[in-house]
């Protein structure tokens, strides 16, 4: 390559070479709308990737569209996505951080209104400044409602079940001005009899007790038991042996239920309904002997073969050396147990060997 093709090649990488622009929090910044859904507005500007600006700030205002110019403030540089965070109102001044420091410093409990939400936990004013409360810092009343409305709406219309626009007590657990970080707990405000009786109730709990409760919120990965004062989960794979798609199909709220502990960390407790019913593993070799033929369903087609369940809880595998044509889920076979492992819950079933009879008699 010439001196002067190298040149003219250097030449247009320098021009074809977008500058990165970083930023920090209380940066200002312009940017030109990109996107706008129903919750959020997307500014490029000039950044990895663009920011992010909530709609809501631009009610009452002339409407927003694509390709306005907006001018905003960084909150914060870049959330769990990569995407800058940031709103167009005015930057709080020193004595509103100074305020909050105060309430920080002297483990005061204020009101503060909820304004909004993110999937994990509630936006919140105080005195004019957005915090943050964490779900893990909600109470255990607002803990499920939170849950419970996140569960069943989906969408900018979800108003947590009236929590939303509400006032809540907290305390300030974190402030940092710098990074205009403001977080807050609901939990630390609790009163000391209530703190005092949720420690004593926990206390009472150990792994191995049988307990009854009643459901309290049905959540998609589980569900909440209320055991008197406390609340116990029971994960989506404890709910029964066979596998279970929505807990909502087994319980709903109210449900009287009977639960073993199965675990127990700090004031995390966790709960079991199938271990308290017998287990379809249990003396498999016994009811699936070798040699035994079988009627069931394909319930799932994977690779390498398909699963078939032969009672709720149980599945045999079609390994496809064992089949002789493709299968469907829903479909119906006659199969033979050709090695069965309790220890290993394992349960293997053939086609091919009963086709294989058929011709061979």
């Amino acid at each position: 390559m010439s001196e002067k093709e190298k040149q003219d090649l250097n030449s247009l990488i320098k021009k074809s070479t977008r500058t990165v622009k970083r930023f920090k929090s209380q940066d200002i910044v312009e940017g030109k709308v990109v996107s706008i859904d129903k919750k959020y507005i997307l500014l490029d500007v000039g950044a990895k990737s663009e920011g992010l600006l909530l709609v809501d700030e631009f009610k009452g205002q002339d409407t927003i569209k694509i390709g306005d110019k907006v001018t905003a403030t960084v909150i914060y540089p870049e959330n769990h996505q990569g995407n800058l965070i940031l709103s167009t109102r005015k930057p709080r001044t020193s004595h509103g951080w100074g305020q909050l420091e105060d309430f920080y410093k002297q483990g005061e409990i204020i009101d503060v209104k909820v304004i909004d939400y993110l999937k994990g936990g509630l936006v919140v004013d105080v005195h004019g400044q957005r915090g943050f409360v964490p779900i893990s810092h909600l109470n255990r009343e607002h803990f499920e409602l939170f849950n419970e409305s996140m569960a069943k709406a989906r969408g900018e219309n979800n108003d947590l079940g009236g929590l939303k626009g509400s006032l809540i007590k907290v305390k300030v657990i974190e402030v940092n001005p710098e990074k205009n970080r403001l977080v807050m707990s609901e939990k630390e405000a609790m009163s000391t009899e209530e703190v005092e009786a949720k420690a004593s109730r926990l206390a009472g709990i150990n792994a191995g007790e049988v307990l009854e409760g009643k459901v309290s919120t049905i959540l998609p990965y589980g569900i909440l038991v209320d055991l008197g004062g406390v609340d116990g989960l029971v994960h989506i794979s404890e709910i029964a042996w066979e596998r279970v798609e929505n807990p909502a199909d087994y319980y709903k709220a109210g449900d009287n239920i009977k639960v073993k502990v199965i675990g127990k960390d700090e004031d995390r407790i966790a709960l079991s309904v199938k271990e308290l019913k017998d287990n379809p593993w249990d003396k498999v070799e016994e009811r699936y002997p070798l040699g035994k033929t079988i009627k069931a369903k394909v319930t799932k087609v994977v690779p390498f073969g398909v699963f078939v369940e032969l009672e709720p809880g149980l599945d045999g595998l079609i390994h496809i050396s064992e089949t002789v044509k493709p299968l469907e889920t829903g479909d119906k076979v006659e199969a033979v147990v050709i090695n069965v492992d309790s220890k290993s819950r394992k349960l293997a079933l053939s086609v091919r060997q009963i086709e294989d009879a058929k011709i061979y008699r």
